[in-house]
C-alpha cells in the first residue's frame, strides 16, 4: 500500500515539475519555435468627453408627464402629444339614454414615481389642431405649432403619490395610479351625434374627427411619471333587461363608457426640455457625464496608435473596458444611476415582451441612427451593453475586441470614437432543449426615464487593457 502511495505522489511530482517549467504558457515548452504562441498585454488611457445630441428617437406608447429638478444635471420638462384609437363605438346603440354623453376624462395611468410625490403639480390638455406627423425625434416637434395652446380642454391638480392605493396592493394586484382630468362633454357629444348620422365610416375619419391631445403640466415642479397608458372614456347611461328574483323582466340602467385608447397604431410624439449645466461639457475636468433624456452621452477615444505600439498589429483575445463612476449625489430626490437593474422604467407597448431591462449602450457614433430607428440589439461585434456593477461601482464591457480589431482594419491611423449612450432594452423568456431558461434582448430604444450618473475619466481612472497572441516571428 506505502508503495502505492509512493508511486502516486511521485507522478504528480512529475507532472507538477512539468508544467511549473512553462508557466504563463502552459504546454508551449515542447513545441518547435516556430509554432509557439506568445501572448502580449498592455495598458491604454481612453480619452472621454460630454456630448449632447439635439433630439432621440422616441417611438413608443409610453410618454413622461412632470417636471423636476436636480442640483446636480439640472432641470427636466416631459410632455406628450397623441393621437387615439377608438374602440367599437357603440354596441348599444338605440338603448343610449336621451342619445347623451354624461361625462368624459382623460385618464393617465402609471405605476411609479420619480421626486417629491407630495410635490403640488396641475395637468393641463391642450388639443391638437393640426394633423401629427410620424417624425419621432423629440424636439422636432413643437406643440405650439401643433395645438391651441390658448384654450385647454381640462385642467387637474394632482400629487405624483395617490394614498389611495398602497404599495403592497400596488404591486400585489396590478394596480395602478392615475390623473382623471374632466374634459368637455361636448366633445363625446359630438361623436355620438356623428356615429348616428353614419360618419366616422373610413379608417382615418377619426383621426380628422379628433386630431388628439398635448398633455403637459402648467403648474409645480419636483415630480415626473412614467406614463404606460392614457386614453380617453365617454361615459353614457344606457337602457337594459334585468330579471328580478322570481325570474321576471324589468327595465334596468347601466353606465357604460366608449373608450379612444393610445395605441401603436397611432402616433405619440414625446417631448423633452432640459437646462444643462455649462459644467458638464467641461473637457478639462475629471468628470464625463451621461444624462437621460436629455441626450447627453459620452464620447470615448481610444487610441489605435497606442495600442499598435504596445502590441503590434495581432490578434486580439481580450480588450476590456470599464467605466467607473462616482458616488450618487447625496440628497434625497437625486436621479438614479441609468443601466442599474432594479431601475424603475416604463412598461412595455403591449407587443408581448416578457421584461425590461436598462443598460448603457457602446455604439459608434455613425451607427447611432439606424440602431435606433430599426429597434437593433448589441450583437458584441460592433455594438455592446453593460449595466451598473453595484459591488464594483462600474459598468464592465468585458471584451470589444471586436469593434477595435474592426478600426485597425479599416483606418490604422485613426482614433476610435465610441458613444456610451443610456437604453431600455426589452427582452422574452426563452427555453432551450433541456429546459434550461435565458432571456433573449429583441430590441433596445434609448433610455428615457430621468437619469444622471458622473464618470471618472483621465490618468489611471479610464484604461482599455488589451491582451494579444501570435505566432512566433509574426510582426510585432
Amino acid at each position: 500500500m506505502k508503495t502505492k502511495v509512493f508511486l502516486v505522489c511521485l507522478f504528480l511530482g512529475i507532472i507538477y515539475t512539468a508544467c511549473n517549467d512553462s508557466i504563463g504558457r502552459v504546454g508551449l515548452g515542447v513545441q518547435p519555435d516556430e509554432d509557439k504562441v506568445h501572448v502580449f498585454e498592455t495598458t491604454v488611457v481612453v480619452g472621454a468627453r460630454t456630448i449632447q445630441v439635439d433630439s432621440l428617437y422616441a417611438k413608443t406608447v409610453n410618454g413622461f408627464l412632470g417636471e423636476l429638478y436636480d442640483p446636480a444635471y439640472g432641470n427636466i420638462k416631459s410632455s406628450y402629444m397623441c393621437q387615439y384609437y377608438p374602440s367599437i363605438d357603440f354596441p348599444f346603440l338605440s338603448d343610449i339614454v336621451n342619445n347623451k354623453i354624461d361625462s368624459v376624462r382623460l385618464n393617465i395611468s402609471y405605476g411609479s414615481y420619480i421626486g417629491d410625490s407630495l410635490a403640488p403639480m396641475e395637468v393641463s390638455v391642450f388639443p391638437v389642431t393640426k394633423a401629427l406627423d410620424g417624425n419621432y425625434y423629440t424636439t422636432n416637434a413643437n406643440p405650439a405649432d401643433y395645438c391651441d395652446m390658448s384654450k385647454p380642454l381640462g385642467k387637474y391638480a394632482y400629487t405624483a403619490r395617490n394614498y389611495n392605493i398602497t404599495d403592497s396592493l400596488l404591486q400585489a394586484s396590478g394596480y395602478s395610479y392615475y390623473i382623471s382630468v374632466p374634459l368637455p362633454v361636448q366633445t363625446g357629444q359630438n361623436y355620438l351625434d356623428t356615429i348616428r348620422k353614419g360618419g366616422l365610416s373610413a379608417a382615418g375619419d377619426f383621426l380628422k374627427f379628433f386630431r388628439g391631445t398635448y398633455i403637459t403640466t402648467t403648474f409645480g415642479t419636483g415630480s415626473i411619471i412614467p406614463v404606460y397608458m392614457t386614453n380617453i372614456m365617454l361615459y353614457y347611461t344606457r337602457k337594459t333587461t334585468l330579471q328580478d328574483v322570481n325570474g321576471n323582466d324589468s327595465t334596468g340602467y347601466v353606465v357604460s363608457a366608449a373608450v379612444w385608447s393610445v395605441t401603436k397604431e397611432v402616433i405619440q410624439l414625446n417631448s423633452f426640455e432640459n437646462k444643462n449645466p455649462a459644467f458638464l461639457y467641461n473637457d478639462n475636468s475629471d468628470t464625463a457625464y451621461l444624462k437621460s433624456p436629455a441626450g447627453v452621452f459620452t464620447e470615448l477615444t481610444i487610441p489605435i496608435k497606442d495600442i499598435m505600439n504596445g502590441v503590434g498589429k495581432m490578434k486580439f483575445s481580450s480588450i476590456k473596458l470599464s467605466l467607473q463612476a462616482y458616488p450618487q449625489n447625496d440628497w434625497t430626490y437625486s436621479l438614479q444611476f441609468p443601466g442599474m437593474t432594479n431601475s424603475t422604467v416604463p412598461v412595455s407597448d403591449g407587443s408581448g415582451t416578457n421584461g425590461y431591462g436598462a443598460k448603457l449602450l457602446l455604439i459608434e457614433p455613425d451607427s447611432v441612427t439606424n440602431f435606433f430607428e430599426m429597434k437593433k440589439v448589441a450583437d458584441n461585434i460592433n455594438t455592446y451593453t453593460a449595466q451598473f456593477n453595484a459591488s464594483t461601482y462600474s459598468y464592465d464591457f468585458n471584451n470589444i475586441a471586436n469593434v477595435v480589431q474592426n478600426a485597425i482594419n479599416k483606418a490604422p491611423d485613426k482614433d476610435l470614437k465610441l458613444w456610451v449612450i443610456p437604453v431600455l432594452t426589452t427582452w422574452i423568456a426563452q427555453s432551450d432543449m433541456y429546459g434550461n431558461s435565458s432571456a433573449a434582448d429583441y430590441s433596445t430604444s434609448h433610455y428615457l426615464f430621468p437619469s444622471g450618473v458622473a464618470l471618472k475619466k483621465g490618468g489611471e481612472n479610464l484604461k482599455v487593457r488589451v491582451i494579444a497572441t501570435d505566432l512566433a516571428g509574426g510582426t510585432n
